[in-house]
């Protein structure tokens, strides 16, 4: 019996290790609502007795996914090893069976094949873990598939940490690539003033300017962080520039001086992309992932808001919000806390070290964004306020 739930951004992690905790064996189909995109993002994933053994766009039969590893491994005698092995099966619908047979007439290698998977598999997380949507759980669906002579799956724990360092990159390729969401355009330079051919040809077949960057990876059977890679260097050479897709066709301030700027401290690459997805249409966002480089930017950048983690690995966020208000300059700067601590107390020491809200993990991308409206809200009306207050100067007269 399948079996629907819906879930909030930040919150598909708590439901895959639910699964895994219970040894779920079956299909797991993903509906991830991006912000930018009305249609959801579908993609699939098995489970074997709770450990992750296939990820991809949809749920493949043994000889499919054995098809699908020897292409991406370019063995031209994958699909007559196939044809070869499937009728001596005495599972014909069996994973683990058809495959083990490839691997003892060396067409393919256990650690080929897993690597293959599991890159698939963090791709999966990478575009669905920082959105809400809707999870489907299918037990009906058997598949036998583990790995290597042990018979192990994937460890939920080791793809995260995966998933992290990809997402530090992925930050790190922001100020040329704002997401995995971001449409590339051809820059105001012709095509034929490209000069390198390969180049040249994707960009010409590829970028429409309605096309995303996960669309583009998707069609061309690529991964897109590493298609993002040859991005930054195609918008270096100035023949591409990015824009987030958004759900109206208004344009945004055409530079980011323009917009409020707001700087979120957070270790977390997951939270970095909730907070980015939510904020950037709006607000010219900043990352920082620890309060020493918090503090020079905020010293240096004419900041309207803090979006701070309590928990981070060098000063907490208490600390950091504690030295910012001891700045004169920043004693009325809103300071948003964000944390999974719930408890009366945590709040309580929030607002003592002065935060100005302080809003539970994971937040509501919606509820995110009208906080930090209210905040500026109130922080323009105090402002206007002080200057009512401020006494007038007389004008003295020579006469």
């Amino acid at each position: 019996m399948i079996q629907k739930s819906h879930y909030k951004s930040g919150q598909l992690h708590n439901r895959l290790e639910d699964l895994q905790y219970q040894l779920f064996s079956g299909a797991v189909y993903i509906d991830a609502y991006l912000s930018s995109c009305s249609q959801p993002l579908s993609r699939g994933l098995i489970l074997n007795k709770g450990k992750i053994v296939y990820g991809g766009f949809g749920i493949p039969n043994n000889q499919e996914l054995a098809s699908q590893i020897g292409k991406k491994l370019n063995h031209s005698w994958t699909e007559n090893a196939i044809k070869y092995l499937t009728p001596k099966l005495q599972n014909p619908s069996s994973f683990r069976e058809l495959l083990d047979n490839m691997v003892r007439i060396r067409v393919l290698k256990w650690e080929d094949i897993e690597n293959i998977v599991r890159t698939q598999v963090i791709q999966v997380l990478e575009q669905t873990l920082p959105y809400g949507g809707e999870l489907h759980s299918d037990p009906t669906v058997q598949c036998d598939l583990d790995y290597g002579n042990d018979h192990h799956g994937l460890d939920l724990y080791q793809l995260m940490q995966e998933f992290e360092r990809r997402q530090q990159e992925w930050v790190a390729l922001a100020p040329k690539i704002p997401s995995i969401e971001a449409i590339p355009q051809l820059s105001t330079h012709r095509l034929e003033a490209i000069n390198d051919k390969s180049a040249q040809q994707h960009l010409q077949q590829w970028v429409d300017g309605q096309r995303r960057l996960v669309d583009i990876a998707e069609q061309v059977g690529e991964d897109p962080l590493v298609l993002a890679r040859f991005y930054r260097v195609w918008v270096a050479s100035g023949w591409v520039e990015f824009r987030e897709k958004t759900s109206v066709d208004t344009e945004l301030p055409s530079t980011e001086q323009q917009l409020p700027i707001v700087i979120s401290v957070d270790d977390s690459p997951i939270a970095q992309a909730m907070i980015q997805r939510s904020l950037s249409d709006r607000y010219h966002l900043i990352l920082a992932n620890n309060a020493t480089d918090a503090l020079q930017l905020i010293n240096t950048k004419a900041v309207e808001l803090l979006l701070l983690d309590v928990t981070m690995p060098d000063i907490d966020g208490l600390e950091f919000c504690r030295i910012v208000r001891s700045i004169p300059k920043f004693k009325h700067i809103p300071i948003i806390m964000l944390t999974a601590r719930d408890k009366f107390s945590d709040k309580l020491r929030g607002q003592i070290a002065g935060a100005t809200h302080y809003l539970i993990k994971p937040v509501e991308p919606q509820k995110l964004l009208q906080m930090v409206e209210k905040c500026l809200e109130e922080k323009k009306s105090k402002l206007g306020n002080r200057e009512l207050l401020q006494p007038k100067v007389p004008v003295l007269s020579n006469q």
